[in-house]
C-alpha cells in the first residue's frame, strides 16, 4: 500500500515538474519532450488539469455567490464532466492542429502533436485564476499563442511564419468570444443590482414586515 501510494506521489510531482518546466521555459520544455511513449501519460495530464480547473472554479462561484449543498452535489458532477469533456475534445483539437502543423510543413505524426496540446492544459487552471479580474484572462489566450509558436518552432522543427496567422486568427477568435462574454456577465450583474434597487425603492417594499403596517 505505501509503495503504491508513493509511486502515485512520484508520478503526481513528475506532471507538476512538467508543468513548472513549461511554464518557466517553454523552449527547452518543446525542445527536449518525448515525442513517443503513448497518449496515456499526456492525457493523464489533462484529466488532472481539468479536475483542478473545476476546483478553482468552485471556490472562485464560492467566493462570490456562497456555497449550499446543493453546490456541492453540482461539484461532483462537473469533477465528472469537465474532465470526460477535456479529454474527449483534446483528441479533437489535437487533431486540428495537427493538420495545421502538416501543412506547414512539419513531418512530425499525430503523437508529437498530441503531446504539444496536452501539456499545453495546465494554462487551463492558470486562465481561470487570471480570470477572477475581469477580463484578465486574456492574457491565458495570449500566453497559448506564444507557446503554440514555441511548440511550432521548437517540437515541429518548422519556421514559425507559415503557422503564424493561423494561430493567430484562432487566438483572436477565441480572446474576442472570451471578451463579450465577460462583457454580457458584467452588463448582466449590473441590470441585476439596478433591478434590485429600483425593487427597494417601491412604496411599502421596506415596511411591508412591520407589524405597524398591518
Amino acid at each position: 500500500m505505501n509503495a503504491s501510494r508513493a509511486k502515485a506521489q512520484t508520478y503526481i510531482k513528475g506532471l507538476i515538474d512538467l508543468a513548472i518546466k513549461l511554464v518557466m521555459n517553454p523552449a527547452d520544455f518543446f525542445r527536449t519532450m518525448p515525442k513517443t511513449g503513448g497518449v496515456i501519460d499526456p492525457l493523464l495530464y489533462v484529466v488532472m488539469a481539468a479536475l483542478l480547473s473545476v476546483v478553482i472554479s468552485a471556490v472562485e462561484s464560492s467566493i462570490l455567490y456562497g456555497a449550499g449543498v446543493h453546490d456541492l452535489a453540482m461539484l461532483l458532477i462537473w469533477l465528472i464532466i469537465v474532465p470526460l469533456i477535456a479529454a474527449i475534445m483534446s483528441f479533437f483539437v489535437a487533431a486540428v492542429c495537427f493538420a495545421i502543423w502538416s501543412f506547414t510543413g512539419s513531418s512530425e505524426n499525430y503523437e508529437a502533436s498530441y503531446r504539444c496540446l496536452a501539456y499545453m492544459h495546465i494554462l487551463m487552471p492558470i486562465t481561470i485564476l487570471l480570470s477572477f479580474v475581469p477580463y484578465l484572462g486574456l492574457l491565458g489566450i495570449a500566453w497559448w499563442f506564444y507557446l503554440m509558436l514555441v511548440a511550432t518552432r521548437e517540437a515541429h522543427k518548422i519556421s514559425i511564419k507559415p503557422a503564424l496567422p493561423v494561430f493567430g486568427i484562432i487566438a483572436a477568435l477565441s480572446g474576442l468570444i472570451y471578451y463579450n462574454s465577460v462583457s454580457s456577465e458584467m452588463q448582466s450583474r449590473e441590470r441585476l443590482k439596478e433591478f434590485t434597487k429600483e425593487l427597494q425603492k417601491m412604496p411599502g417594499k421596506n415596511d411591508m414586515g412591520s407589524p405597524a403596517s398591518r
